[in-house]
Formats: structure tokens, sequence, C-alpha cells
């Protein structure tokens, strides 16, 4: 038998031979979304935009509530398949509803009929989710599983790039709001520590808020500096990031630890040791050397 000095880890390599991951989701699909998502093209970045699809072409201007001067209108649904061209579409509720308020039934609706619309309009499959009101539970993440959905996403951040172990509990990094938004990506995008260890950094929030709050300049000083620094990085929508973290965690193993086989659609990277970095493509076997 071989003589062996140490156990073995493998660790991601995402596509690229990148180990660093940059990804970006936003709620509600309002106007404001254009202007962004102009920003994220100019500067070739992907996101993903969380859509209720039971508002679509709704005006809110000058209404009362909690930003009466801000026009809120939902963008219409005749423009989505050209609008998000490029950028992932992902669920958020027919009409918002809060997921722990309302029955399973409603909430199956919910889920599934939004789901129907925003297949129908896109031709695209949906399989991600965005919790409104950041409300959840075991039986919300359950129906979401039932009603064909991957990953969804918290409101809660961790302020760390750590990948999530339960993806249909998704924390971001921060929201971009977060005063430390900018030193986050500069802690991201260096290479102090182990810099050969994985990173996934994720923003989120709501376009109507650079509105708001007066911050087009600082997302788009975000958006310049990770497009700036994009050697390492891999930019992907959230759904990507998650088929491709997926196929990782089912890659087999035989007994020993030498024969890898992956029974994925997806080629997948990885590293043993410091040096050592192997892919193993759909359907093979490998032996590590």
């Amino acid at each position: 038998m071989k003589q062996r000095t140490s156990g073995f880890l493998d660790d991601i390599i995402f596509p690229g031979g990148n180990t660093k991951a940059f990804t970006m989701s936003y709620d509600d699909g309002t106007v404001h979304d254009r202007r962004f998502i102009e920003l994220l093209n100019r500067y070739h970045i992907k996101a993903t935009f969380n859509l209720n699809s039971g508002f679509f072409g709704l005006e809110r201007k000058n209404q009362s509530g909690p930003f009466p001067d801000l026009d809120i209108s939902v963008v219409d649904e005749a423009e989505v398949p050209l609008l998000y061209a490029g950028h992932e579409i992902a669920g958020h509720g027919l009409t918002h509803a809060s997921p722990t308020g309302v029955g399973t039934a409603h909430l199956l609706y919910e889920t599934i009929e939004d789901r129907a619309n925003l297949e129908r309009i896109t031709g695209k499959m949906v399989r991600g989710y965005a919790y409104p009101f950041g409300q959840y539970n075991e039986k919300v993440k359950q129906v979401l599983r039932d009603a064909g959905y991957h990953y969804a996403r918290v409101v809660d951040t961790t302020g760390k790039f750590d990948i999530p172990q339960d993806f249909m509990e998704w924390k971001g990094t921060a929201h971009h709001n977060d005063e430390k938004l900018l030193s986050l990506a500069e802690d991201f995008c260096g290479n102090g520590g182990f810099g050969f260890m994985k990173k996934l950094f994720y923003v989120w929030g709501h376009s109507y808020e650079f509105e708001k709050d007066g911050t087009w300049e600082k997302i788009e000083e975000l958006l310049q500096f990770m497009d700036a620094h994009r050697e390492g990085i891999w930019f992907a929508t959230n759904i990507e990031i998650v088929d491709y973290v997926n196929a990782f965690r089912a890659l087999e193993y035989g007994a020993e630890g030498e024969m890898v086989y992956n029974p994925t659609a997806f080629a997948v990277s990885f590293r043993r040791g410091f040096n050592n970095i192997y892919t193993v493509r759909p359907g093979e076997t490998l032996v590590l050397s």
C-alpha cells in the first residue's frame, strides 16, 4: 500500500482557473434597473434580478408610503427579455407577499405562478429566488424546493467571502449601502494571507436605492474597481455559482481518495495541496497522480 504522510483536502477552483467569484443580486424590477444594467454592461459584470411578475407595468409615482417622492414603478413585461439579457432572472414572489405571513397554498401560488410567468416571458428556466422581506423558515424553504427553486437569498449579510453550506439560506457579503463596501472589495481583490484560497463576494440591494440615497456614483465606483481588478475573478450570476458549487460537491471518490468521478454535466476543477490542480470532465473518472 502507498505510504501516506498526510491526509488530503480538495478545494474548489472556479471556472477559468479562478480562485475568486463575484456576484450581485437586485430585487423588485423597478425602472431604475434600466440605468443600473447600463452600468453593469459597461463594466462587463453579471447580476441576478429577482422579479415580481404580478407587478409588471405597475406605476408607482407620487404615492404615499416610505418613498413618496421616488418613482418606484415596475418595468413593463415586454421589455424584460431584452433589458435583462446576459443576466439571470429569478423569482421574488408573484406579488411580493410575505412567505411566512401567508398559508401554504398561497405561498405555492406566489412562487409557482411567478416562476411560470417569468419562464413564459423569457423562454428560460427560473431556478433562483429571493425571499420577499427576507422572511423564511423551514416550511418556506421546503415549499420553494417543491416549486423547483435551487437557491434563495436572504437579507442578512456576513461581511465575509464564504460559500454558504445551504443555498436555500444564502447570505450575501454586504448590502451595497454598507459603509465598508469598498474596503471589502479591496480585501477581496487583494492577495494577502493565503491568496490561493477561494473567495465569494456577494453584493445585493434594490436599484431604486441608488436614486433614493444618491449613491449612483458609489455603485459605479465599485463596478469600475471590480472591472479593473478582474484578473483571477469569475464574474457570475447566482445560479451559475450554485450549479458549479453543487457540481463540485457532487464529486465521488474512490476508497483511497485517488480516483474522482464526476457525475454532473459540468467540468469541475479543484486543488489538492498547494500546487496540484485537477479538472475532471463530465462523466469522467480521473486517477490523481
